[in-house]
């Protein structure tokens, strides 16, 4: 299972597309700004686009999400 999960791993860097926020990451960092400021929105581009109307606001840590977000990394699930 370990390696199988580190074959993937290996893939999605040298493929590039290791570079994402994953909801999870999204959701440890960002939860409570989302409650408080974009609870109803939605998900994907539409909750991205809402928190980051509050940017000021945001913790020190969610807002490393948003500028990583923001530099153009996606949203992924894992």
């Amino acid at each position: 299972m370990r390696r199988m999960i580190f074959a993937s791993a290996l893939m999605l860097l040298a493929t590039g597309q290791a570079a994402a926020v994953s909801v999870w990451e999204l959701s440890r960092n960002c939860g409570r700004e989302t409650d408080q400021y974009c609870k109803g929105v939605g998900f994907g581009d539409a909750m991205t686009e809402c928190i980051s109307g509050y940017y000021d606001q945001l913790s020190p840590e969610c807002q490393a999400i948003v500028d990583r977000i923001r530099s153009g990394e996606k949203v992924s699930l894992f």
